[in-house]
């Protein structure tokens, strides 16, 4: 599959620097253009990226057999791809069906007020588009997209780390452990993004609250499919749909570059079944040669495996697995409630007891929710408030705005 971002050579060679010890990567001439690895006892080879692709494609070669006594395994196929190959000799495949997945398909849209027209009732349109207004109306927000060879890296950097902020606040609150935030993947992922990123194959989008991302979503990039990868937005800003906000951006985006497919990828999430118009599956492809015995015998063993693991998924066995990987890793992070009282008050203290403060600054993450929340239920800019930190009163804020004066006691940071 010409232009695939997961057969990429910057991508094949990052991920065998980071996870094959930047050893080669075997070639077969019965199969185009995927990259395998060989399992260190046994004949068989995966494909290069395995899990960490989001869909790729491969061609058949009737006239080789270089494939006699072995096994291929190829993760993440989407069925949407549409792989037709005409099986020879002794090659044969066993199919494993996987992860549901959702897209929505571009092509007959002009704008993206024709695809929400089409997906969306009136009155969700408009929830929608009020969202996205009182959020650009509550603070300063700008869109940003780090794509191309012109992104400099201090960008890229100060999205990314803030990338990571968030996602481990986000499945920190979830309780959940997530593969990408361990040393070695989120090494990779960092070393690879960038380089990606500056080859057109892969995009961070970015939702800053003046120069601070509150959303930052990486996808992979081809000239006909926009891959969603990793989306984490703030938590604190859940209030105002800005994930809904975030993938209509998203899709805009792809309209407006003449991108014909943006894949929401694996998880079966609400968001995911309201915004797109097509949903599929994502296959596991073994690749075997019948007539070795060994290798029809790990072909079988291999189906049952992962055929056993989809059965449990569909069970939600692996909500509770990754909860308890979360737990036996012994997280440190830990949920604190955010807990405050709050009482409306009749004018400002002595302004000599008063610590005037920027939204930026502020610490407590407590006080920061309430901030966030309290701009959603006024309607309020963060431009016309003032914010204060009372002197001698440990956690205790100041909120003014126009019509209304509010004192703040945290009881947790």
């Amino acid at each position: 599959m010409k232009n695939n971002p997961f057969l990429s050579n910057i991508f094949v060679s990052i991920w065998l620097k980071h996870f094959n010890d930047s050893k080669s990567a075997f070639t077969f001439k019965f199969i185009k253009e995927v990259d395998f690895v060989k399992n260190k006892h046994l004949p068989l080879y995966v494909n290069v990226g395995k899990n960490l692709t989001n869909g790729i494609a491969y061609e058949l070669d009737e006239k080789e057999t270089d494939y006699k006594n072995k096994v291929f395994f190829i993760y993440d196929i989407p069925e949407y791809f549409d792989v037709h190959n005409q099986f020879h000799g002794s090659l044969k495949l066993k199919t494993v069906r996987q992860y549901v997945g959702y897209l929505a398909n571009l092509t007959k849209y002009k704008s993206i007020e024709d695809y929400l027209s089409e997906q969306f009732s009136t009155n969700s349109r408009w929830k929608i588009k009020k969202s996205k207004r009182r959020l650009e109306a509550c603070f300063n927000i700008r869109y940003g997209v780090l794509y191309g060879k012109d992104t400099r890296k201090d960008d890229f950097d100060f999205a990314f780390n803030y990338f990571h902020k968030l996602l481990v606040k986000r499945f920190t609150e979830k309780q959940i452990n997530n593969h990408y935030l361990s040393p070695k993947k989120w090494t990779y992922l960092q070393d690879v993004i960038y380089h990606m990123i500056l080859e057109n194959k892969a995009a961070l989008f970015v939702i800053y609250n003046d120069n601070i991302p509150i959303s930052v979503y990486l996808n992979y990039v081809s000239p006909t499919i926009l891959y969603s990868a990793l989306p984490v937005f703030d938590p604190d800003y859940a209030k105002f749909n800005i994930g809904y906000i975030d993938n209509i951006k998203h899709i805009e985006w792809c309209i407006e570059n003449k991108i014909a497919i943006f894949d929401f990828s694996k998880g079966d999430y609400d968001y995911k079944k309201r915004l797109a118009n097509k949903a599929y599956h994502f296959d596991y492809h073994i690749l075997f040669d019948s007539k070795s015995i060994l290798a029809t015998s790990l072909a079988q063993f291999i189906f049952i495996y992962f055929r056993g693991k989809q059965y449990l998924r569909d069970l939600n066995v692996n909500i509770l697995f990754h909860k308890a990987i979360y737990f036996i890793k012994g997280k440190k992070n830990v949920v604190i409630p955010l807990d405050y009282d709050s009482i409306e008050i009749e004018s400002l203290p002595d302004e000599h007891t008063l610590i005037k403060m920027d939204f930026n600054s502020i610490s407590n993450e407590t006080f920061k929710k309430f901030l966030i929340d309290f701009l959603y239920k006024k309607s309020e800019s963060i431009n016309n408030i003032s914010i204060f930190e009372v002197k001698n009163s440990n956690n205790t804020y100041i909120v003014q705005a126009k019509d209304c004066i509010e004192k703040i006691k945290c009881h947790s940071k």
